[in-house]
């Protein structure tokens, strides 16, 4: 059965209390890693997405993958936005990476994620993942004045969750970036890209 990474009212986080196999058995806003965005929407709204304004977000060291960031237009939708990775000229749309987006204070999101990690840590058996928690800045900032935390989970099969809440420096917030917190889920080929070549 599907699990369900999400947070209500950005408090409750809701998923089965079950031991979960596989990172494929997620979702967030009913989407899981390898699905096919056009199992979830159709051709016209796909080509909607890719023709938004600001929407596609390549990385500085190779174009590979891809980023597409869509607002979420529900009631009741969890998340503000939901991020998907996808691989350039795929016209599968296959989803190598799945993010749930919430703008909110950094020092909310600090709380908030410290809950989310315990409760997902709590349905695998600890010898098939590595956890870790860090603050670093954030790479898209070149001045290292914006900062992001995360809590990693890092799979046996090289899949990985990641809890992040983001400060962005007043530069950013300048140009309309806000503190957010995101609930990822990252496969293995996507986690392998942003390590080696997203960034280079």
């Amino acid at each position: 059965m599907k699990k369900l990474l999400g947070i209500v009212v950005l408090s409750l986080f809701l998923i089965t209390p079950s031991q979960a196999d596989d990172i494929r058995d997620f979702q967030i806003e009913g989407m899981s890693i390898g699905d096919s965005l056009k199992k979830h929407f159709s051709n016209e709204k796909i080509k909607n997405f890719l023709e938004m304004k600001n929407a596609i977000n390549y990385y500085p060291g190779s174009k590979k993958f891809f980023s597409l960031g869509t607002f979420t237009d529900e009631d009741n939708k969890i998340y503000d936005q939901i991020i998907y990775g996808l691989k350039k000229s795929d016209s599968k749309y296959i989803i190598y990476s799945l993010s749930g987006y919430s703008r909110m204070d950094y020092q909310k999101c600090l709380d908030e994620s410290k809950s989310i990690f315990s409760e997902i840590k709590q349905l695998f058996d600890s010898e098939n993942f590595e956890q870790q928690s860090y603050e670093k800045e954030h790479e898209m900032d070149p001045s290292e004045k914006s900062r992001m935390y995360s809590h990693d989970i890092d799979f046996s099969d090289g899949n990985v969750v990641r809890i992040i809440c983001v400060n962005w420096s007043q530069e950013f917030e300048a140009d309309e970036y806000t503190d957010s917190l995101s609930v990822t889920i990252n496969s293995k080929v996507w986690a392998d890209w942003i390590q080696n070549e997203a960034y280079k």
